[in-house]
C-alpha cells in the first residue's frame, strides 16, 4: 500500500505541523494490548517496515485483525517515508492514539486519517480532533 495523501510543499505555504488526536475503539484497543505487540510494531518501524500479519498473529492478535492493521501500520510506514507523518503511536492508556504530520493545510491533514485503513474499518472513532501546532523548537 502507497501513501496517496497529497501533501507537497507550495514555496509560497510550506507545510505546517498538525496533531491529530483519535479515540480507538475498544476492539482496537484490546488488540493493541497483547503482550508483545506496541514492541513489535516499535522494532519493525524502527527497519522502517511493517510488521507482518503473520508476526501479529503469532502475537495473539485475530488473524482478521492482524491482516487489517498490517496495512494500516505499512500505510503509516509510507506516509513517514513520504516526510507526511512526523511520529504516531497510541497513549499508555491504549484508548487514544496521536499523529504529528505535515501537511499543507487541515484538510490534507484530515485525509491522513480518514485514508487510514483502521479508519475506514470502524476502528478508530469518528470523533477525532486536529489541531494545527505551532512548533516553537
Amino acid at each position: 500500500m502507497t501513501a496517496t495523501v497529497d501533501c507537497r510543499v507550495d514555496p509560497e505555504q510550506p507545510n505546517a505541523t498538525y496533531a491529530i488526536i483519535l479515540r480507538l475503539t475498544p476492539a482496537f484497543s484490546s488488540e493493541l494490548a497483547r503482550p508483545g505487540v506496541v514492541e513489535a510494531i516499535a522494532a519493525a518501524a524502527a527497519r522502517g517496515a511493517a510488521p507482518s500479519a503473520e508476526a501479529l498473529t503469532m502475537l495473539g492478535q485475530a488473524p482478521g485483525f492482524a491482516s487489517l492493521f498490517s496495512r494500516r501500520l505499512q500505510y503509516l510506514v509510507d506516509l513517514k517515508k513520504a516526510g507526511i507523518l512526523r511520529a504516531a503511536g497510541p497513549f499508555e492508556s491504549l484508548d487514544e492514539g496521536m499523529y504529528l504530520c505535515s501537511a499543507p493545510d487541515e484538510p490534507a491533514a484530515r485525509r491522513v486519517i480518514e485514508e487510514d485503513p483502521l479508519y475506514i474499518a470502524g476502528l478508530i472513532a469518528r470523533d477525532y480532533r486536529i489541531d494545527r501546532w505551532l512548533v516553537a523548537i
